[in-house]
Parts: structure tokens; sequence; C-alpha cells
């Protein structure tokens, strides 16, 4: 008996959107293919080695690895987690340094928190029960994780807009307020300063309830292993299904016949046909490089014009290791330095994160810690103007001056701690072909309007877009299940009821091994 032809699908991009597109596809039985300009999966969920040391590059936690959250079921059943997997639980976003050398911590257990709060700023009282007031409220939040939106009845959209009704007044109040229009309101200005110093002052604060929420909740720990290990178990999901995965084949356009997508042209020049294209990478890069300006959405083209209103953050990462033992140093330390020049703007702050606390990521008798410094356009655009010498001599500038500082705020030695690599935009903009360098989406601002989207073009059919870029900010959860909703859009497309195959998973009664950090 002859077997029934799968319809191919082609994946751009082998990152946590892609590959969680390409598992619920093999689950409803597409032919899939991911193709990645990478030598490894991950995308921005990434980690590498310098001198036998591993570095990680993403997760400071994954909303989601509570059992008993929404997202916890897709994190399953692409293979990010299992029940031998341990789960180190957040204790605090970060501590900070203060003016007096006090040191503050912003606590995820919520009672903590406010405890902190009133101990090291007590004028702030009113506002800081009207803060955890709202935190409170926003643990209301719900992911619609089944089915995008679009598929929902009445019914369900009506018990999700129920669920959601204690935080729909502080939503609607705090649509248009920046986090610097929030930290204005507080009597002591260092307060709202160490606000902004966890998330830059552009942000829209709905951002800040919504993490502050999910940590209270238990819901954002970080997985053995890093960003890395995640990585490839997710990986390993897709290949055990069935999947091909192919590796530095990065994709140069997407092949269409008037407004059908039929496939892609690899940067080798060979063609792969495909009845669907799914592209899970950099919009910008899709828009522009990919579809070559021949299938322009007018939502991302004005967005991307708007850079004032839809701006982009990207990050330099400089990381070090050490054999003097950081087991008694905090997880994550945010230390006051001096005004400091810095690419094209100013830094008077830097946050160590240290990574002691997971076994599996030292080696050797050495601990790697990193400096995590956010940055703004101007600052790509300032490393993007530089010749490769100078670019080169500009990484060395950035490591001296933050190993400085490094070295001062730990109390160590020069020779205590030895630079490894410094990675800046320009980074992602070579391994990820990402816009300026995001590693994530638009910032939601105040001024932000209407910033989810369905990840289908009006001119062209049997094309979705999936990933970060379909709800801006983004983030790990956003890529998780904006993939799977990638797979339940190719049903409809391919006219088959789509199967919601984590439904089917076993539910086993050992909970994920958790330990507090």
């Amino acid at each position: 008996m002859k077997q029934e032809r799968k319809p191919r699908v082609v994946i751009v991009g082998a990152g946590i959107s892609g590959l969680s597109a390409g598992i619920y596809a093999l689950d409803n039985g597409f032919d899939v293919s991911i193709y990645e300009k990478h030598n490894i999966a991950g995308g921005e969920c990434t980690g590498w080695f310098r001198k036998g040391t591993y570095i990680d590059g993403c997760a400071h936690w994954v909303v989601g690895t509570n059992p008993k959250s929404d997202l916890f079921p897709l994190w399953k059943h692409i293979g990010a987690f299992d029940e031998s997997t341990k789960i180190y639980q957040t204790e605090y976003l970060t501590k900070f340094q203060l003016k007096n050398g006090d040191i503050f911590t912003l606590y995820a257990d919520i009672n903590k928190m406010k405890k902190e709060m009133l101990r090291c700023f007590p004028e702030d009282k009113r506002m800081i029960n009207h803060f955890i007031r709202h935190v409170k409220l926003y643990e209301s939040v719900q992911i619609p994780v089944a089915k995008p939106m679009e598929y929902m009845n009445l019914f369900e959209l009506m018990a999700l807009g129920l669920k959601m009704l204690p935080m729909a007044i502080p939503f609607a109040h705090y649509k248009h307020v920046s986090m610097d229009d929030y930290c204005a309101k507080f009597k002591n200005k260092e307060l709202g300063d160490i606000f902004k110093r966890f998330m830059p002052e552009a942000y829209n604060i709905h951002s800040f309830f919504y993490v502050c929420q999910a940590l209270a909740m238990l819901d954002a720990g970080v997985a053995e292993g890093g960003s890395l290990q995640m990585m490839n178990r997710i990986k390993n999901t897709f290949l055990n299904k069935g999947g091909k995965l192919f590796l530095s084949q990065g994709v140069a356009h997407i092949d269409t016949e008037g407004r059908i997508a039929k496939g892609v042209t690899l940067e080798s020049g060979e063609k792969v046909s495909a009845d669907y294209v799914v592209t899970s990478c950099d919009m910008h890069h899709v828009l522009y490089d990919l579809l070559d300006k021949e299938h322009i959405d007018p939502y991302f083209a004005e967005r991307f014009k708007q850079n004032g209103n839809y701006r982009i953050m990207s990050a330099v990462q400089v990381s070090f290791r050490t054999k003097k033992d950081l087991s008694s140093f905090p997880k994550m330390l945010d230390y006051l330095i001096p005004v400091t020049p810095f690419l094209a703007g100013k830094i008077d702050h830097f946050c160590i994160r240290n990574f002691s606390f997971d076994p599996l990521l030292g080696k050797n008798g050495y601990t790697s810690f990193t400096v995590l410094i956010l940055t703004e356009e101007a600052d790509y655009d300032y490393l993007k103007s530089l010749s490769h010498e100078d670019y080169l001599k500009e990484k060395e500038k950035i490591g001296a001056l933050i190993k400085k500082e490094a070295v001062k705020a730990l109390g160590f030695l020069d020779e205590d701690i030895e630079l490894l690599d410094v990675t800046t935009p320009l980074t992602y903009e070579r391994y990820c072909n990402a816009y300026k360098g995001a590693y994530q989406s638009f910032v939601t601002t105040k001024f932000s309007h209407g910033l989810m989207r369905q990840g289908e073009f009006k001119t062209l059919d049997n094309f979705i877009a999936t990933g970060q870029w379909i709800m801006p900010p983004g983030g790990l959860p956003v890529a998780l299940f904006t993939g799977k909703h990638a797979a339940y859009r190719l049903c409809k497309m391919e006219r088959k009821r789509f199967r919601n195959p984590e439904k089917e998973d076993v539910v086993k009664t050992k909970s994920l091994s958790t330990k507090t950090v």
C-alpha cells in the first residue's frame, strides 16, 4: 500500500521557537526540516566554551519551571526539563549596592520583597504597598498556550478574560506608563534608581510587574547545566521524533511563486522545496533579506521606522573565570561605579552574575562569572562604524575596564581573574542575523501599540513567522508557545485538526528536584 506523502515544512532557524514549531509539527504529521546558519542549535538561547570553561549567554531564569504553571507542560514536552532535571529556583532577582554601602535585595518572595523595601526606604511605605499590591494582581496573568487567540471561540475568550480580570484595571491604568514615570513617584530617588538599574527606564512598568509575579510564584528558575544543555535536550527531542536538522546551512532567500511560499534557497545556492515555510529568526532579516522586500508587512515596516517609539535593546557581555571560591558571593549583585564613558554613552553600575551555584558549569577548578551591560541602538551604530581593527581594540578596552571594576568589586587581585570573552551587539548580529544586535524584540514602551501579531502575512500564503517578534518584548516563553502556535496554524492551513500532544504526555507524580540559590 502506497504511503501517504506528508506535507513538507522548512523552518528557518533552530532557536527555541523553531525547534518548538518543529516538534509540534512532527507531532501533527508534517515532514520537518530546520536550517540553521550557526554550527549549533539554540539561536540566542546559547552558551559556548573559551579555554575549556563554559560561558552561559542567555537564561538568567526561565519562566515556566513550576510544574503547576501553564508553560511547564510545553517545556516538558519539547524536552527542556524532565523529572531528572534539577531546577534552581531564584531566591532574588538581584542584589544592589546602595550609595551608603548597604546591600538591598530584590527578593522573589513578595513578602520578603516588601519587608526589604520598607527596611531600606521606609519613607516610601505608601508607594511600596502600592507596588506590592499590583505585583500580586499580576499573578492572575494568563498565557494563551493552548492555541492562538484568533482561533479561540467566544467561551474560551471569556474564560481567559475572567481569569485575568484582577489585573484588568492596573493594566489599563499603566498601559502608557514607563519605568521612569512610575519611579518618579518614589520619595527616595534611590529606590526608583534601583528599579531602573534592573530594567531600563524606557520599558513599560507592566514588564516589571510581570517579572516580579513570575518569580514570586516560583515559576522562574534555572535548569541545571545552563542554556546550552537545555537547548541540546530540546534539539534531541526534535531529532528523536524524526526531524531533520541542518547546521551551518544558512538560508539566503525564501522562494515564492506569486503569493505562495514554495521553499528556500540556501547560502550555498541549493534550492529546497517545501509546502510551507516557517521563519524563526529576526523579523527585519525576514522582511528585508529573506523576502528581499517583496512582501513587506506594514505593521513591522512602520515600527522599524519609528525607532523612538519602538526601541531595540542589546547588550555587551564580558566573561571571566577564577579559581577563587565564589560560593559565598551572591548569585547576582549590581555594583555602583563612577560614571564612566562606555561606547556611545555612559555607565554608572554593572551586575556580576556568579555561576558557582551550579556544579555542572565549573571545570578544572574554575568558576565563571559574567558582567552584562545593556546597550542602545546608538551603541550598535558606534560599533558598526569602526573598522575591524578598531572594533577589536574597543573590545579589549571594554574587557580591561570591566575587569578593573570587577577586581575592585570582588576584592580580588588582578591575577585572580582571567578575561575569557567579550561579546557585543555585533556578536548577536553575526551569529543570529539580529537587527542592530537585538537579543529580544521591540521594547514595550509607553508609546507601544498593537504588539501581538499572528505571524501570517496577507500578501504571502503558506508562510508563517514565529518567535519573539510575534509578541514583543519577547523572551524564552514567547519563543516557546509561538512555536507551538506556528504548528497550530500549519494544521489550519492543511485543514487538519491540531493534536495537542502535551495533554497526552504521561503525567508523573514525581516533581522536579528543586534547590534555592
